[in-house]
């Protein structure tokens, strides 16, 4: 698939063994290189849609949205399941690629994806939430419990201004890391809708060179 803002192939972008590199914690994935680039679905300056008001009247669900939005940054994020078993309670801080174009977040940390173009959690559009499984000879680190996470579990992020948003989880799947970047429902920077997405090694792939073969990956959807 080719970026529609920038004409770049994404898999050349974002040649992907797993979403997460070799950080402080070596075997939650292997090195990729940069993330696709978001995808821009709609001019910077919108052109509105011919109406009989000179002022448009916004409708109720792009009112509730924006009274929704939250203030700050994302702060920690919080995954409960139905029963009320909390398996996901980390901080959560900003990271972007490296130097050799690697997203890469410290090992005791989800790393939200903070490049131009990508959302903050709440904001229209997919919010990719980075961290670490661990590996049995690191032992176990932020995201180790994330493939017990099912449909109908909830997300809460917090921000440093102390507002919250809160997700439902629709998906929770392992999938090849070949086929991560080429998910375009995991890369959907530019959907209308507030999108979360949280991605990691999956454990129960084997474990090859201090790698996981596999990625698991959770959609959710505002709640």
């Amino acid at each position: 698939m080719r970026d529609p803002r920038t004409g770049t192939s994404r898999r050349s972008l974002f040649a992907v063994a797993g979403v997460l590199a070799v950080g402080t914690l070596t075997g939650c994935a292997d090195r990729p290189a940069a993330p696709p680039a978001a995808p821009t679905t709609r001019s910077a300056t919108p052109t509105p849609s011919p109406t009989p008001s000179a002022t448009p009247v916004p409708t109720t669900t792009a009112t509730q949205k924006a009274a929704r939005t939250p203030k700050g940054s994302p702060d920690r994020v919080v995954l409960v399941r139905a029963g009320g078993e909390t398996i996901v309670d980390a901080p959560v801080r900003p990271v972007g690629l490296d130097d050799q174009g690697i997203l890469s977040p410290p090992g005791g940390i989800v790393g939200w994806y903070d490049e131009a173009g990508w959302p903050k959690p709440g904001y229209p559009g997919a919010s990719i939430l980075a961290g670490h499984v661990g590996t049995p000879a690191n032992g176990a680190d932020v995201f180790r419990e994330l493939p017990r996470a099912r449909r109908g579990d909830r997300v809460t992020v917090r921000y440093d201004s102390g507002d919250v948003v809160h997700f439902v989880v629709r998906r929770s799947s392992g999938m090849p890391k070949q086929q991560t970047p080429r998910d375009d429902s995991i890369w959907d920077a530019g959907n209308p809708e507030p999108l979360l997405r949280l991605i990691t090694c999956d454990p129960r792939t084997p474990l090859e060179q201090g790698h996981y073969e596999g990625n698991w990956v959770l959609w959710a959807d505002l709640a």
